[in-house]
């Protein structure tokens, strides 16, 4: 089974046009401030999904199938299927907009055409592979992305160099100067939907290799190195784009806006400067707006009991919803502030209570036979499982106080 290319397409999924804002908006304003809160973010998502992939791997099933089934009592049952639709669903579109739009905005500042035109190519590139019944080439080209946008900005941060005495300071200093930016630097890098889609893959291939208990034990070891190595590759990338920034603003008379953005380049590339930080950015977008609307599917289709593959029509239409929806509010200039705060508010409800499912799935033996979590594994978890918590809470109080 081919783990490393579904670790690729988890590091896809993660790093998308709010990451690339993000990090810079943390690199230009704290320098490396921040470096500790992005490491963190990197070992809690290798630890949370990789028990999802475990948890495909072995049990055939997403984690919205594993969550709609650990109950019997239907007020369970329907309270997660309105959670998981709410915040996957309403959540995954509004954020279809910001991926179509981030890649339009990086190809319009070097091609011909406004971004709403660039906005319905892309739409229809999606719709195209996401139509095509192919999930290896949808694979190979999200791959492919990964690669163009990783090669863009580590080359970028390996040209500026890396100031070392002040990245060790904040590797050491557990800043929080700046809450918000801490939160988001968290938010964009530990997403729920992730913990679907990377469970949703896992079980595919679980049941296409028809692997038998003894090859899964055999494959798990090879499978977590490929993971780790795939989200430090999105960690490297997020450093990357962090550092550039730190180098370009921090400290400086610079101020970062969405205008001068890619200018953190010109010091290094000078006129190529809008062409690196475009291509990094188109292919941040495309990758999310392509895995979006792939990790809604997962989740909804398992919620309902409906086949969860890209020949499904239910599949189909759920990811076509979310990629129409996604234009629909990249398009019409409406500022969908309203759906981004629930979409929000959602997803900081929906990460501690995946988690907690994921935790509690993750110990029954019933689900998971010989490979259940071990002690170590749930204590550093249910750490993390606290520290989102707490990052949670603190989120819907800010957006609903």
């Amino acid at each position: 089974m081919k783990s490393g290319k579904t670790g690729l397409v988890i590091a896809a999924a993660f790093i998308g046009p709010g990451t690339v804002t993000t990090a810079s908006m943390a690199g230009a304003s704290l320098g490396y401030g921040l470096v500790w809160a992005l490491c963190f973010s990197i070992l809690a998502t290798y630890i949370l999904q990789e028990m999802a992939s475990r948890l495909g791997l072995v049990s055939g099933k997403g984690l919205s199938e594993a969550i709609v089934n650990i109950s019997q009592n239907n007020l369970i049952k329907w309270f997660s299927i309105i959670l998981v639709c709410t915040a996957i669903g309403v959540g995954n579109a509004a954020y279809e907009g910001g991926n179509l739009t981030g890649a339009a905005l990086g190809l319009a500042n070097v091609l011909p055409g406004s971004i709403i035109v660039w906005v319905f190519i892309l739409g229809a590139i999606a719709f195209v592979l996401l139509l095509s019944n192919r999930y290896h080439l949808l694979e190979k080209v999200l791959i492919g992305l990964v690669t163009l946008m990783s090669v863009v900005f580590v080359t970028i941060m390996l040209i500026a160099g890396v100031d070392t005495t002040a990245l060790m300071s904040g590797l050491s200093d557990l800043g929080l100067s700046d809450t918000s930016l801490l939160l988001a630097i968290i938010g964009t890098t530990i997403v729920p939907y992730n913990l679907f889609l990377h469970a949703g893959l896992s079980a595919k291939q679980s049941l296409e290799a028809t692997l038998s208990e003894s090859e899964i034990s055999a494959h798990l070891p090879a499978h977590k190195q490929q993971l780790f190595a795939s989200i430090g590759l999105g960690g490297i990338v997020t450093f990357a784009i962090m550092s550039c920034a730190a180098n370009a603003f921090y400290l400086t008379d610079n101020v970062l806006s969405p205008g001068n953005i890619a200018s953190q380049l010109e010091p290094i590339l000078g006129d190529y400067a809008n062409l690196f930080f475009a291509l990094g950015l188109f292919s941040a977008g495309l990758t999310s707006a392509i895995t979006a609307p792939l990790a809604a599917g997962y989740a909804i289709c398992g919620l309902f009991g409906w086949q969860p593959t890209l020949q499904a029509k239910e599949f189909k239409l759920v990811c076509i919803a979310i990629l129409l929806c996604g234009v629909l509010i990249a398009t019409s200039g409406f500022k969908p502030l309203a759906v981004i705060v629930l979409a929000q508010a959602s997803n900081a409800l929906l990460l501690p209570i995946s988690v907690l499912f994921l935790l509690y799935v993750m110990n029954q033996k019933k689900i998971m036979k010989a490979h259940t979590n071990t002690l170590f594994s749930n204590l550093v978890a249910g750490c993390i499982l606290i520290v989102i918590t707490v990052l949670g809470g603190n989120t819907l109080s800010s957006l609903l106080f």
